[in-house]
């Protein structure tokens, strides 16, 4: 198994990591001399990223993949040449399970105040927490802006259109201009569909936590949430599959990347002006056309 965390042969340009203490017990990135503290930092940035955007349930190959593709882009935004090691690697890959665990203690506050959850002595109390967590779990009614009236016959609405997944990206990954949704941007233009399903995923298992009217305690990291959060990707990209044409899930992507850096106070994605076609070429290409 250590193999998978080896590097390949090191490189004649590139240094080894130093270590400027001993470790006391588990390896820590402030064992390190502070130029691989920095890489350590950005390659975690960016390693989490991925896991926010492609997959945050991925294999153990595949985590081991992605920490070494983090180390060469901190390596390449430093402009240094450091070789990694497996302490590093299995440093980065434990951030797997740090970034589900964080979003859903950052969700958990907003289930209760979005939703309506009570903590309260009452059995009338109880009982509504009970009705209201069998609604939300009911056919994805979570994934609801309304869940409408059965007795008025008022349907549920705005689908996708949660106030959820917009607080929840701010608090996780647009805190700020050094937060993950602005320093690596490339992973949240737009916001990815599977960040949406951990946002969605965290809440149902926030849900299940007032499922008997009382809250209690229930563990994010076993594997029945991994396969609810499969079935909340597959119902996202089912839904941007058959709305294609009209761009909602498109739109709804932009917008929680849009306002998500508002909320970090950084400057909008703008396309430069020298990443697009000169005036004068597009004129050229107008009276060619009109020739």
């Amino acid at each position: 198994m250590r193999e998978l965390y080896d590097s390949s042969p090191y490189q004649t340009d590139q240094r080894l990591p130093r270590k400027v203490r001993d470790s006391k017990g588990r390896v820590a990135a402030h064992d390190y001399e502070d130029v691989v503290q920095q890489l350590i930092k950005y390659a975690i940035g960016d390693f989490r990223s991925r896991l926010a955007s492609y997959d945050a349930y991925p294999d153990r190959v595949t985590q081991v993949s992605w920490a070494k593709e983090a180390w060469k882009e901190a390596c390449k935004y430093h402009e240094t040449k450091m070789a990694f090691n497996s302490d590093i690697i299995q440093m980065i890959t434990r951030r797997t399970s740090h970034l589900t665990s964080e979003v859903k203690a950052k969700v958990r506050p907003l289930v209760e105040s979005i939703y309506g959850f009570e903590s309260s002595a009452r059995e009338s109390v109880k009982s509504c927490n009970r009705q209201l967590a069998q609604q939300l779990k009911h056919k994805f009614g979570l994934c609801y802006r309304s869940l409408g009236d059965k007795k008025q016959k008022v349907p549920r609405s705005g689908l996708f259109q949660t106030k959820l997944t917009q607080k929840a990206a701010n608090l996780v990954w647009y805190r700020n201009k050094k937060d993950e949704g602005i320093v690596f941007a490339k992973y949240f233009t737009p916001f990815a569909i599977p960040a949406m399903a951990l946002c969605y995923t965290a809440a149902e298992c926030c849900i299940d936590e007032w499922a008997d009217g009382e809250h209690i305690d229930i563990s994010f990291l076993g594997d029945e949430y991994k396969e609810v959060y499969a079935k909340h990707l597959a119902n996202l990209n089912k839904f941007n599959l058959r709305t294609k044409d009209h761009g909602i899930l498109d739109a709804i992507q932009k917008e929680i990347n849009d306002v998500g850096r508002i909320h970090a106070k950084a400057e909008p994605i703008d396309v430069a002006d020298d990443d697009c076609l000169s005036d004068d070429k597009i004129q050229n290409a107008i009276e060619e056309f009109q020739k």
